[in-house]
């Protein structure tokens, strides 16, 4: 079983698949970012760096998921707290509409060589608490990241996984209003209901 865990910048992706991971004996697999040297060239200058940013991560994230389903053994019960799809989504707010069509040329292509996940869960998050939670957690990368962005892929976002339905698999919304190990625990809860119900 492969389950993503999607959302905005800041809204406790990784912090939920980890604690689901937990609960079901999964293995965990983290989006690895930190070493993208593009990331902090495009927040100091988004028009120059927007297209090869975008461009990196898709083929990163292609590479990653590739070896990954490659090594792992049938049955492995996979936690991600990323979902494929989240690159278009990103292209979406952040290319130019030319760029953005060249881009999708590339990325429909590429989602067929990875497996689809049977659920995805989309955190539902307000830009007030994403920006609380960028602030705690720290991140220097992050420290200057402005509302209007986020306000801008949360449209984005939300437009791909609450209205489009283009996606070919289940989509959970978990609505976050705050973020507590009640919460944290009540999102793992639900999530293992639907689970549970899909098998059978």
């Amino acid at each position: 079983m492969f389950i993503c865990i999607e959302g905005n910048i800041g809204s406790g992706k990784s912090t939920l698949a980890k604690a689901l991971a937990k609960k079901l004996k999964a293995t965990y697999l983290p989006e690895q970012f930190e070493d993208n040297t593009l990331l902090p060239l495009f927040y100091n200058d988004n028009k120059t760096f927007a297209f090869p940013t975008e461009y990196s991560f898709l083929i990163d994230r292609q590479k990653q998921l590739t070896n990954y389903f490659n090594s792992i053994k049938k049955g492995t019960i996979t936690i991600s707290d990323f979902h494929f799809d989240k690159c278009l989504c990103f292209a979406n707010a952040n290319l130019s509409s030319k760029d953005f069509s060249f881009f999708k040329k590339h990325f429909k292509p590429l989602k067929k060589t990875i497996p689809t996940p049977q659920l995805v869960v989309y955190l539902d998050t307000t830009t007030e608490l994403l920006t609380k939670n960028i602030q705690k957690r720290g991140r220097l990368i992050e420290k200057n990241l402005k509302k209007s962005y986020l306000e801008k892929l949360k449209k984005s976002l939300d437009r791909y996984y609450m209205l489009d339905g283009k996606i070919n698999t289940f989509v959970l919304i978990l609505t976050i209003k705050e973020y507590n190990a009640s919460v944290l625990e009540n999102c793992c809860k639900e999530i293992i209901e639907i689970i549970e119900k899909t098998k059978k």
